[in-house]
């Protein structure tokens, strides 16, 4: 899939007010060694590879079909990946009122161990906290 393909399901599985990548960023992704698209027909992933850790940048669905279980399906295949990538945990951010998606975390055993405050900008835009969740692959 092209930078461009990427990028249009990235905008249709993010909220308008909370896009943080252009199309240059899908650009530079798909020629670096150090990021990953993981994607399905109705979902994407964007994750950052380091020599032990991978990142969730962003993970996301279209919006109509949320809770039918794509992301968790998108999250059980980044977790597989993660592992054959030799990594030692998972992080990620997600905000603090975003519970759908924090127990999504929770069900694959990730940890909440900080915070980030005042970290996102919701629709209505007011500043909510990040909770930074940790997933330990190597227990």
């Amino acid at each position: 899939m092209s930078a461009e393909e990427n990028f249009n399901l990235y905008k249709k599985c993010v909220d308008v007010q909370s896009i943080q990548f252009s199309l240059e960023d899908f650009k530079r992704f798909q020629k670096s060694t150090n990021v990953k698209i993981k994607k399905d027909r109705n979902c994407i992933a964007i994750l950052s590879l380091t020599d032990h850790e991978v990142e969730i940048y962003f993970i996301g669905v279209l919006e109509d079909l949320r809770g039918r279980g794509l992301g968790k399906k998108l999250l059980k295949s980044i977790v597989s990946f993660s592992k054959n990538y030799g990594a030692n945990f998972i992080t990620l951010e997600v905000g603090i009122n975003n519970i759908q998606a924090r127990n999504m975390y929770f069900s694959f055993k990730f940890i909440e161990y900080g915070i980030r405050k005042n970290y996102y900008k919701n629709s209505s835009g007011i500043r909510e906290d990040a909770i930074i969740m940790k997933l330990n692959l190597k227990t």
